[in-house]
C-alpha cells in the first residue's frame, strides 16, 4: 500500500521520530488526498508491522525500533523477504564460497564424519544498502555433486532458493538455538559496526521434509536494525 510505504519512508528518515504522534487522521487524509478508511487501512498495515502504536480516542504513536526491519521467528522465509515486507530495499551479497574440513559440532550436526569436506558460503543481507544480518552456512558434500554448481548462488538471493533450484532439496524446518552475542573483529567489519554493538544470533540445522540436515548455519543480526516478534499460544 503506497501510504503505507510514504508513511514507512517518513518514520525510517526521521521525519517522525520515536515516540512521535502522528499528525491526526484527518491531518494524514488531507495530505494524502485519501479518505479517513483508506488512511484507517494504511495505519493497520503500520501497527501490524509493529512501525506505530495507536492508542483509542487519542492517536498514532511511532514505536521506538522505527528503523528496524520487524520478522516472526515462528516461520522459515529467507530473510531478504523478511526485509522486504518490512518495506525496505533489500540484497544478498554473497563474500566467499569455499571448501572446508567440517569441524565437529557442524559434523554431528550434519550428520557426516569430522573433518570430511564441505562448503563455506559467507553472505550479508542488506536493507536499504546497510547491512544488516551475517550469515555463515556449511553445506556437505554429498548435497553439491559438482562444485561449480556453487557459483550459481552468486546468482540466487537465498539459501533456500539455491537449495531448490541448483540442489532439488527443499527446506522444511530450521531448528536453531538463539542468544544475545557481541561482535567479533569480522562481523564488526563487514556489518560495520562497533564491538559494543549487540547481535542476535540464530544457530542451528536446516533439514528437508524426511529429517536429512542440509545445512548449518549461523546467522548474526544487527539488534539495533532488526527485530524479531514471537507468537505464543
Amino acid at each position: 500500500m503506497e501510504i503505507a510505504k510514504e508513511i514507512r519512508k517518513r518514520i525510517t528518515e526521521g521525519i517522525y521520530a520515536p515516540g512521535q504522534q502522528l499528525p491526526s487522521e484527518p491531518e494524514l487524509a488531507a495530505q494524502f488526498g485519501v479518505s479517513r478508511g483508506t488512511l484507517r487501512e494504511a495505519l493497520s498495515v503500520l501497527e501490524k508491522e509493529g512501525a506505530i502504536r495507536r492508542k483509542h480516542g487519542i492517536g498514532s504513536f511511532v514505536e521506538a525500533h522505527y528503523n528496524k526491519v520487524v520478522a516472526g521467528i515462528e516461520k522459515l522465509d529467507p530473510l531478504i523477504d523478511t526485509i522486504r515486507r518490512s518495506g525496505y530495499e533489500a540484497k544478498d551479497q554473497v563474500l566467499s564460497i569455499k571448501e572446508t574440513k567440517i569441524d565437529a559440532k557442524a559434523a554431528e550436526a550434519l550428520e557426516v564424519e569430522a573433518g570430511s569436506v564441505g562448503y563455506v558460503i559467507e553472505s550479508i543481507r542488506l536493507a536499504d544498502q546497510e547491512p544488516v544480518i551475517y550469515c555463515f552456512d556449511i553445506l556437505p558434500q554429498w548435497l553439491i555433486p559438482d562444485p561449480n554448481l556453487l557459483e550459481q548462488r552468486y546468482r540466487i538471493d537465498s539459501l533456500s532458493s539455491f537449495l531448490k533450484e541448483t540442489c532439488h532439496v527443499t527446506p522444511f524446518q530450521f531448528i536453531s538455538t538463539v542468544s544475545a552475542v557481541l561482535p567479533f573483529p569480522k562481523t564488526m567489519r563487514v556489518l560495520g559496526i562497533d564491538k559494543k554493538t549487540p547481535l542476535i544470533l540464530i544457530e542451528g540445522t536446516l533439514y528437508d521434509e524426511k529429517g536429512k540436515p542440509l545445512n548449518y548455519g549461523k546467522q548474526l543480526f544487527r539488534s539495533n536494525k532488526y527485530q524479531f516478534h514471537l507468537v505464543r499460544k
